[in-house]
């Protein structure tokens, strides 16, 4: 989407009234015979605008698709969503913005799609990302931190995630350790990170959420209806995916620059109060078949999870797939 279609947008959107190609083009310093050009094409893109000889053109309504040119007006971020590439279906938006990192693509590259048909969670699981219903997204990320760090910038994110569906949408969200939100014992949310590295530093992270917002339990497919939710399902307000993913992005960036700027410690506090785990008997189950349980008592600077066993000592997982018994 061009800078001159999401200046007519904003200055459309700005106003009640019909704006003439002139009146936009003086307020967006553009060439008047390009205006008329490229309001065909944001009518094109689904965008319904009408106009009326003499009195110029007023916007009637936006797409219901996630196009990048809203996605343009409604960010309020100065890093994340400095470059974005909408598309309408990919395998996995991870994959595109982990190619998309390799070949140089800035910090904060965005990646979303309306429809995933491989996406995936962690240890290889399926994502159910059909269209028109979720948000699914990649935020290419270049922290400058040690690759046993890395799990801090998962969980910063889904601190954000967390924090915008409690305050915005009065959905009492919690975070799971490693990487879910949860409402109650129902997933909401899942957090993928996948990253490149430079012997002991991180190269780029790629940060891939997946976020149900519009469905209905009859949207679930059959085994996930009672185990997972959505923002609709759970929020007491109207819900409109532009305002979510705004909202959202903006936590994300005020978060990953803290994660930055101040360290994992100012995050870590705000993330325990709400973390499902915090006082309960947990199971990981660890890579190769291992197995830790005892009660979650802690997140360390690392983000790994502290348990204390039946023995009363601690035990440091750094990763692993974590269940309440």
């Amino acid at each position: 989407m061009s800078d001159l279609e999401t200046g007519i947008v904003l200055v459309l959107k700005s106003s009640s009234r019909y704006v003439t190609r002139e009146e936009i083009a003086a307020g967006i310093g553009a060439a008047a015979v390009d205006v008329e050009s490229a309001v065909e094409e944001l009518r094109s893109r689904g965008y319904r605008i009408d106009e009326v000889p003499g009195q110029g053109y007023r916007l009637i309504e936006v797409p219901a698709r996630l196009d990048g040119c809203e996605l343009r007006t409604a960010l309020q971020t100065r890093l994340v969503g400095r470059e974005i590439f909408p598309f309408g279906q990919v395998t996995s938006t991870n994959d595109v913005a982990f190619s998309l990192a390799r070949s140089g693509s800035p910090e904060g590259t965005l990646v979303i799609a309306e429809e995933q048909t491989r996406g995936r969670g962690r240890l290889g699981r399926d994502w159910h990302s059909p269209p028109g219903l979720g948000l699914w997204f990649s935020v290419v990320l270049r922290p400058g931190i040690a690759v046993h760090e890395s799990s801090t910038v998962s969980l910063s994110v889904a601190l954000a995630v967390a924090a915008v569906l409690r305050d915005s949408y009065a959905v009492d969200a919690r975070i799971k350790w490693p990487n879910d939100v949860l409402v109650g014992p129902r997933k909401i949310c899942g957090i993928l990170t996948e990253a490149e590295f430079c012997g002991d530093s991180v190269e780029f992270i790629v940060v891939g959420v997946g976020l149900n917002v519009l469905h209905m339990r009859s949207d679930f497919p059959e085994g996930l209806e009672n185990v997972a939710t959505s923002v609709s399902i759970e929020s007491s307000r109207e819900v409109d995916r532009v305002d979510v993913i705004a909202r959202l992005l903006s936590a994300v960036e005020e978060n990953y620059l803290r994660l930055c700027e101040e360290g994992f410690e100012s995050i870590r506090r705000d993330i325990l109060p709400l973390s499902s785990l915090m006082g309960n008997m947990t199971r990981v189950r660890t890579g190769n078949g291992g197995r830790v349980e005892g009660v979650a008592v802690d997140i360390d600077g690392t983000g790994a999870l502290i348990l204390r066993t039946e023995n009363g000592l601690t035990e440091k997982v750094v990763a692993g797939d974590a269940t309440l018994i």
